[in-house]
């Protein structure tokens, strides 16, 4: 279900960034940061007391708009893009942060978990830059910038994965695999975008400290303190991934590592993976064996 909650249209048209997950974490410091440069940002998230949060974050003149849906709904996604075309509203960005965290052995994940996990991480995203691919690509002639004060970002998609999606942790299957099938979408939009003018970009933070482990599923309560303890301990913060992954679009990268420690682990995955894969996969069992 969509709810167009506010929409201020005051002021002449400036470009539209969608951002998902905008009610908290790096969503929220995404949109802050998008607020800066002068687009008009595009709120998405289920939860409304959280989107209003986010919408009273932005800075001043910011403009903001409350998109009250699930990203797994395909018709929110077209009836979001029937509303920005009706409007005459020029999309030059889409966010696809919206993720939830699912933790445990697959053997004992229950799989209506399964099933959202990639529904929310993978699907949904699909969905987003299926339903908004016309409206970027309209865009994509654009030259204006998005506010006097800043260089115009390229018009395309980031999409926030993980580290998690090269690594490979045990215990992670769900997760792992939506995040690496976000980075291989981003991959096949280059291909499918790049003639038309647009761009794409998977960015892999390493572990930040946001809601996604307190509000993730466990298979077992001693897990779900364990990783949470662990999530509490991200040496980097929502504003850090959402400054950086910006630069990393703005410079058309293609994958980008975020944090020093997960760009450290991107690079050895090259060199030494087999070292890297082993003290992963060692380390994740041993949270695993401590926590059954």
């Amino acid at each position: 279900m969509v709810r167009n909650l506010r929409a201020d249209t005051a002021n002449p048209m400036p470009l539209v960034a969608i951002v998902t997950g905008a009610g908290g974490g790096i969503g929220r410091a995404l949109s802050q940061s998008l607020a800066e440069r002068g687009y008009r940002v595009v709120l998405g998230d289920r939860c409304e007391a959280s989107l209003t949060a986010t919408l009273q974050t932005l800075p001043p003149p910011a403009l903001g708009e409350l998109w009250l849906a699930d990203v797994v709904d395909e018709t929110a996604w077209q009836t979001l893009a029937e509303q920005l075309i009706a409007r005459g509203e020029t999309v030059g960005l889409l966010v696809n942060c919206a993720g939830v965290l699912l933790a445990g052995r697959l053997a004992d994940s229950p799989a209506s978990e399964l099933r959202r996990v990639v529904e929310v991480n993978l699907l949904g995203a699909m969905f987003g830059c299926r339903a908004m691919a016309p409206l970027l690509a309209a865009a994509a002639p654009t030259t204006r910038p998005a506010s006097p004060s800043a260089p115009p970002l390229p018009i395309g998609v980031l999409n926030v994965a993980s580290i998690f999606a090269p690594l490979a942790p045990p215990g992670f299957a769900a997760y792992n695999a939506s995040k690496a099938g976000l980075v291989t979408l981003t991959q096949t939009l280059r291909g499918e975008w790049g003639p038309l003018g647009m761009t794409a970009t998977a960015v892999l933070p390493g572990i930040t400290r946001t809601g996604l482990f307190k509000t993730g599923s466990y298979t077992a309560d001693r897990l779900a303190e364990a990783v949470t303890s662990r999530g509490d301990q991200g040496t980097l913060s929502a504003e850090f991934v959402a400054r950086e992954s910006l630069r990393a679009y703005a410079l058309r990268r293609e994958i980008a590592p975020i944090g020093r420690r997960a760009g450290l682990r991107y690079r050895l995955l090259h060199w030494l993976p087999g070292v890297v894969r082993s003290r992963v996969r060692r380390d994740a069992n041993r949270l695993l064996e401590e926590s059954s």
